[in-house]
């Protein structure tokens, strides 16, 4: 019987990131009021690990106390370090498979309702779910579950890393200036995607993405969802991201509301 590793953590500096920091992309985060309301750390560990193994290091992860005193998690508009390790979790894996933009093609093809063949967004009476404005098509198909448009993506489409980035994107903030073109919601969320992934090339040459995904839910002992606050809204999600290869944790953080201040 093997014995799973037990893992240890050490906190890493903040990457430069060069899509999200770049300032077109900051730009767009700012206009959609996503801009200081997601936040991404790092951290490595030294011991073996396999993909068998990713469950078993997500729940050492969070109830490791280095983790607990670094890990950023919202408290009113702030970001702070509160120290707190999980009592519970629910950990989900997350598809992460999609190796170029040619995913989004259902939207840009006219003949699908999402855009026009000018390239614009187009517009439908306005209804309210999950208290989101639906008023443009590219709405409808996230969120309106009887508009034909839902059913361009796949229940296993939709489960996908790129899909929950592009989603939190065209969703976003509560001061969310949206968009009239399809094209900065694909462009942003490129490079937000390209920034987090790791693809490598095997041996015959076919390229795969070696992260292993992973959606959170952290409580504390008190029941209390953290990692994210309030996860039964849509907009409010973390994610754990591994790599095998450079024996990393990235996690990234997500949480609805106001302008979010770093301490």
């Amino acid at each position: 019987m093997e014995i799973e590793p037990g893992y240890t953590f050490v906190p890493l500096a903040q990457k430069n990131y060069i899509g999200i920091k770049d300032k077109r992309t900051q730009d767009f985060l700012s206009k959609w009021g996503i801009k200081g309301n997601f936040v991404i750390q790092h951290f490595s560990f030294n011991e073996t690990f396999q993909q068998y193994h990713k469950y078993h290091l997500s729940e050492v992860f969070f109830k490791d106390s280095t983790v607990a005193k670094e890990l950023l998690t919202k408290q009113g508009n702030r970001w702070v370090k509160q120290g707190i390790t999980a009592a519970t979790l629910e950990i989900k894996p997350i598809p992460c498979s999609v190796l170029n933009m040619s995913f989004f093609n259902k939207l840009n093809d006219p003949e699908n309702g999402i855009v026009h063949r000018s390239g614009i967004i187009g517009k439908r009476y306005d209804m309210e779910v999950e208290n989101f404005l639906i008023s443009d098509n590219l709405r409808g198909m996230l969120l309106d579950e009887e508009c034909s448009e839902y059913n361009l993506y796949m229940k296993d489409e939709r489960e996908e890393f790129i899909f929950n980035i592009f989603q939190m994107l065209v969703l976003g903030g509560i001061l969310c200036q949206y968009e009239d073109l399809l094209d900065p919601y694909l462009d942003v969320t490129k490079a937000i995607y390209k920034d987090l992934i790791r693809v490598q090339k095997g041996k015959d040459g076919d390229l795969s993405i070696s992260t292993i995904v992973l959606q959170v839910v952290a409580r504390d002992n008190k029941g209390q969802a953290y990692f994210p606050c309030d996860p039964c809204h849509k907009q409010n999600m973390g994610f754990l991201l591994v790599d095998s290869i450079t024996h990393e944790v990235t996690t990234f953080l997500h949480q609805f509301g106001e302008y979010c201040l770093l301490e």
